[in-house]
Formats: C-alpha cells, structure tokens, sequence
C-alpha cells in the first residue's frame, strides 16, 4: 500500500507501508496498553500476545542456550580447563576485526582472571587471515599445549593439521560458514556446522558470542573440579559488553538471544567496568549511555582501524587492559590510526566510485578494483559502494600476482556460500564469510574465471527488492513526537540487523532552516503546519537529488521520511530526524 500517495520521491523511491496484522496488532495494543502503531512495528517482527511478553522484557538467564549443546564444546571446555587447572600456558589467537578482538580480549580476561599464563596472537593483514603454521610453532615453543583459534580456523586447514602434528590441541571457535570437511583440530565448535541444526539457536551468533558461551561451559567444568574452592569465580556477566560490542559490529542477526546479549551488555556498559571502553568513551566525549550506534559507528571503526592501517592487536590490547594510563594512550592511537585509514578510504573511495560511473552496469553485482589499493579499507569502500548503489559489491586490491578483495551484500544473496563455492571448486586461495560479508584472495590469473563465476552465481532474480521502494513503517504528525513516544518505541530495541530501526513518515512539514555541515550533511529545522518543531539531518546529502531539494526547499510543505533518534546532553533528551526521503507535499 503506497504511503501518501509517493510513487516517486524525490530520492526515486515508492513509500510503501511495511507489513503488519492488524487483528494481532489491535490484540497487542490491548493486552499491553501499547499505541497503535508501536504494536503494529511488533507483527510486522512477527511477535505475537504470546510472544511479547519475553520480548518487551527479556531476561538472558531464562533463554541463554545450553553451551553444551554444540557440538565438541565439551570437549574444548574439558582439555581447557585440564589446561587451566595444571597451570598450562594457553595460546589465543584472533581474527583482526571487533569480533576478533572481543572475542580474544573476553577470553584472555577470563582465563587470567583464573591464574593462566596467555600468550595472544592477532596477525597483521601482511600475515593473512586466520592462523598460519609459524605462530602455531612458536606457541608451542612457548610451552603452550592448547592453542583456540577465535573468530577464525574452519578453513585454515594447513596450519591448523601442521599445529596438530606438532603436538598442540587446537580448538576452533568460530562462526563463519564452514566446507563440508573440517579442520584437523582437538575440538571445532562453531553453530554453523553443516551437523548442527539450521533451528539451532546459537546458530546467528557472531564469534563473541560463541567464546561467550565457551566460557560458561569452562566455568561449569572448573566449578564441578573443585577449582574455585579457594578462590573468586570470575563473573562472567562482566564480559557481556564485550559480546554486545562484537555481535553489533559483526552486524549478525539482532534475534533471539543475540538481541539479548546486546541488551544486557548495553546494560553492562553503563557500570563502566571496562576500563578500555571507559576509555573510548572519553576519546569521543561520550556523555550517554552508548547505545548500538556507538557500538557500531563510533567505538566500532577505532578498534577496527588497528587491523586495516596499523598493528592489529592494539584494539584487543586496549579491551582488556586493566591499567587506565595505558588504556587512554592505546585509545589515542587507535584515533590516530582511525584519521589515516579515513584518508585512505576517502581516496580510495573517490576512485572507486569512478569506475562503476564510467560505464553501463551489466551484472546484478560491481566489481572494483585497484592496483595496491590498501588492503584495509578495500571492506569498507564495498560497504560505502553497497549502500550507494544497493547491490552486492567486491572490491579488490591487486599487489603483483596477489588479489585480496572483500564483500558486501544485500538481500537475497547469500555472500558466505558464494565465496566458499568457489573455494571449493579451486578459484580462491582463501576465503569465509557471513551472508553479508566475505573475505577472499586469489591469484590475478584466476581473475577472469572469479568473474564469470560470480555472473553465473549471482542474478537480478535474487535480489530481494529492485531499489525503487522505501519500506515506511508509519506516518506520524510532528506533534506526536514526543519522549513518551520515543520511550515506546524504545522498547523494541536494540536495534540492528534483522532488528531495524522503524522508519517514519514526518507529514506536512515545513524546512524551515538548513545548514551545510562537514562532511557533506545538511542540517535541518521543521515545523509542522500546526505548530510543532523537529531537528533532523541528512547525512552525506549535499550532492544527491534530497540534499539539493533540502537546501531550495522554502515555503513548500513536504513529507519527509526517517529514523527517530534520541540526543541525551546533560540530562536533557532531544528528538532528532534522520532523513531518509522526501517527497512534496502537494
């Protein structure tokens, strides 16, 4: 059903409203004392009267998943505990992203919070991704006899069987889609794997949370041996901001008990425990309570800096240090890392951009591509590339005979397979990934047969919307936005993947101020016809069709279309509009 009438905005879009049930939503309304429209955003989730209560006020202790009920994690959490108990150095090592970095920081955390000797290692991008041979030799060097790979190792095959010759037990935990043979280790435990059921509720969760639940089947082991008799057991709800933190930047799925984790930690992170996220806090002048947005678009691009520019273990440093000296000056370099990889970007970006805009687009995908294009921001560009033109995008950096690309997708296209069926079928070096985000490397040779697989592998037919529609969940007067308003609303959150934000439709306002802000963002002031008054702003706008009508827009009223945020300064909470679409109002 068409929103107001908007068959063409002036973003090109149709408003169409999202579906809902109107007989459930009025059974919701009645049951909760809810507004119409918030318990319409909750069946168009499909929460049903007998399914909201645990959603409006979840409690993990009454759905966190049995951790045992994963395949070998019985396993892994005995030989570690053994470890653990008998005093044995114990090697980590991580993947270079958020997830990788909380999931290492939480695990070393705990591990030495029970008196264990750790030895972490996260590789540089020169080093690859995932575990190589030479690092397994050198923890083994150490003393180490267990080794767990984090947020890597269900393809690493060779190092991993060269580890376990050596004389290690190497446990795998991870989350990325795995091939039909796994790797030689002690122990893989991964919700992915093609043995544990697709109904399996761990199955979405990003790595930290699988380390999360790894935890609490070791702390279950150790209790039962008795090895807390004498000292404090860790506890363990300390590191739900650290799962909060790697499951909303690895933009897995916000259902279930993922929903959960991120809602509890959000909760955990207001008790400051974490001196490193403490740290961060104070970096960005954060004066609120950090919500998913600071998770995944202020902290989230710090940590991830050191792993694309820069030494990769600083972000995992800083989230488990203990010394608030030493956190502030690894925050600092994390923010001088952050500004490089922003120039970087940006020029690799601009070029980018370039390529697809020179010529027609023929496939339901663009490839980009560059001749020593940093390796650590060719993600980020598919990322901005994605959104710009809301189709899957690979872009790849190109170093002599060597191509490194990443992935970013949309809908309909399930990244992670596409990659591992051309690993399989001997087109890549490497490669893993999520639904909507891969990563690989092959040979510049094998180029133009990636290419031909990927338009085999990829059609219109699987995209899961054609671009030309903006999904509105309701449209409101400006005077209905009000605290009260937001603090219903507030109760579907956190936000995220699988969990969006609602989008609303501002009816008949006026723009009645504008500014041009850094960065390209236009700043706005509406008001309503009668009466009423709302901030918003349209990031990156100054040079598209919206941010072009934003600027001329006086004396004509409009509908404009959004997400509603909450400013917090001082005690003090404003509503601000982040513009989407507009359309005229005539």
């Amino acid at each position: 059903m068409t929103v107001l009438e908007v068959d063409r905005s002036v973003g090109g879009l149709r408003w169409e409203y999202k579906r809902s049930d109107d007989r459930l939503a009025l059974a919701l309304s009645q049951k909760y004392n809810l507004p119409d429209l918030v318990a319409r955003l909750l069946t168009s989730r499909g929460i049903t009267p007998d399914t909201a209560e645990e959603y409006l006020n979840p409690k993990l202790k009454n759905n966190l998943p049995n951790p045992f009920s994963l395949r070998d994690m019985e396993r892994a959490a005995s030989r570690m505990a053994t470890a653990v108990i008998n005093g044995e150095p114990i090697g980590l090592m991580g993947d270079y992203d958020v997830d990788g970095a909380t999931s290492t920081a939480l695990l070393k955390m705990f591990l030495e919070k029970c008196g264990t000797t750790v030895f972490c290692f996260i590789p540089d991008r020169d080093d690859g991704y995932g575990p190589n041979a030479a690092k397994m030799h050198e923890f083994y060097q150490k003393g180490c006899r267990v080794v767990a790979t984090l947020d890597c190792g269900m393809t690493a095959f060779d190092p991993i069987d060269e580890g376990t010759k050596a004389g290690l037990d190497i446990l795998v935990l991870d989350h990325h889609d795995p091939e039909k043979q796994l790797p030689n280790a002690y122990a893989v435990v991964n919700p992915k794997r093609l043995d544990e059921p697709i109904t399996h509720p761990c199955r979405y969760m990003a790595a930290v949370g699988v380390v999360f639940l790894f935890t609490v089947a070791l702390n279950v082991i150790l209790r039962s041996k008795g090895f807390y008799k004498n000292k404090p057991e860790p506890n363990l709800m300390s590191f739900l901001d650290l799962v909060a933190f790697g499951t909303v930047c690895d933009v897995v799925k916000l259902i279930g008990v993922n929903r959960l984790f991120v809602k509890s930690g959000l909760n955990q992170m207001k008790r400051g425990q974490n001196i490193g996220l403490t740290a961060l806090a104070e970096l960005v002048n954060l004066s609120e309570p950090a919500t998913t947005y600071h998770l995944g678009y202020v902290f989230g691009p710090r940590i991830n800096a050191c792993g694309r520019v820069g030494t990769s273990d600083i972000g995992m440093k800083l989230l488990s240090c203990s010394d608030p000296v030493q956190a502030h000056a690894l925050a600092h370099e994390l923010e001088e890392l952050n500004l490089m990889r922003r120039d970087i970007e940006s020029a690799v970006l601009l070029e980018a951009i370039e390529q697809v805009e020179s010529k027609p687009l023929e496939t339901p995908f663009i490839v980009v591509q560059g001749e020593n294009w940093h390796q650590g921001v060719v993600g980020i560009v598919a990322g901005r590339l994605k959104d710009k033109y809301n189709l899957p995008v690979f872009a790849l950096s190109i170093e002599g005979d060597e191509v490194k690309g990443s992935s970013r997708s949309v809908q309909g296209v399930d990244l992670g397979s596409i990659i591992m069926n051309a690993l399989q079928k001997g087109l890549l070096a490497r490669g893993g990934g999520h639904p909507m985000a891969a990563g690989f490397s092959l040979s510049r040779q094998k180029l133009p047969a990636f290419f031909s697989y990927l338009a085999e592998s990829i059609s219109f037919d699987m995209l899961a919307h054609d671009g030309t529609v903006l999904e509105v969940d309701g449209v409101l007067d400006i005077q209905a936005i009000t605290p009260d308003f937001m603090e219903k609303i507030n109760l579907l959150a956190p936000f995220g993947e699988s969990n969006p934000e609602p989008c609303f439709v501002i009816k008949n306002v006026y723009i009645t101020k504008t500014n041009l802000l850094r960065n390209g963002h236009i700043g706005c002031s509406l008001s309503g016809l009668n009466g009423g008054y709302l901030r918003a702003i349209a990031f990156r706008a100054a040079d598209t069709e919206i941010g072009k009508a934003l600027l001329t827009a006086k004396n004509k009223p409009f509908h404009i279309a959004g997400i509603l945020k909450e400013d917090s300064w001082k005690g003090h909470v404003k509503i601000q509009l982040q513009i989407l679409d507009i359309a005229p109002a005539e």
